[in-house]
Formats: structure tokens, sequence, C-alpha cells
């Protein structure tokens, strides 16, 4: 029993010896690798800007340019449906073109927006 043992130990060292040799054998002819290059530097920091406090009224404004009102339908130019405030995708729906009546919609070529209810078979 105890020579059985000692042929199977001699032979397990004899295998991790040769593996360990292989091993070896294939890692010494690679390369080392190339070490990374270094990152750029960042900035140097600025000096702390300071505040200076004006002390006279500030001047008075032009008159503000008037602000666009949105118009009331919404035009979608891929499928060329427009909505109106009444339809239930209005607010949801992007729209790229804009209307200023239903009139203008039709005119330039767009229907109006139906619901699944609405569509006849």
């Amino acid at each position: 029993m105890l020579w059985l043992f000692s042929q199977m130990f001699l032979l397990c060292a004899a295998s991790f010896g040769v593996g360990s040799l292989v091993t070896w054998l294939s890692v010494r002819g690679r390369q080392r690798p190339v070490p990374p290059k270094p990152r750029l530097a960042l900035p140097a920091p600025r000096p702390p800007e300071q505040v200076v406090i004006d002390e006279r009224p500030p001047a008075p404004v032009a008159e503000a340019q008037p602000v666009r009102k949105s118009l009331p339908v919404k035009g979608n130019s891929k499928t060329m449906v427009y909505h109106t405030p009444d339809s239930p995708y209005y607010r949801r729906m992007k729209g790229d073109t804009a209307f200023g009546s239903e009139a203008e919609a039709l005119s330039a070529g767009y229907r109006m927006w139906t619901t699944k209810g609405r569509v006849k078979a």
C-alpha cells in the first residue's frame, strides 16, 4: 500500500514540475506590457474671482419682445394630421407645424385627427 502511495506522489510531483516548466517556457518569451501613457494634466486652478457690487440702479430695459403665443392648432408633417385643443392627443403631441385655425390646416393639405371609434370602416 505504501508503495502505491509513493508511486502516485512521484507521478503527481513530476506532472506538476512538467506543467510549471511548460508554463514558464511559454511566458518567458512574451514582452512586458507597455506602461500606459500619462494622462493630460488638469489646468492650473484659477485665482478666486473678486465680486464687484454695482450700487447704481439697473438701466431701464427696452420694451421686451412680445412673447409668441402658441397657435391653437398643431400639425404633424409626417402623418399630415392636425390636432385641435379638444383632441385627446393635443397635450402630448409635439407638433412640428402650427396653424392659426382649422381652415389654414385644411388648406395646407392636413386632415383632422380621429380616434379609433371615429374611424369609418
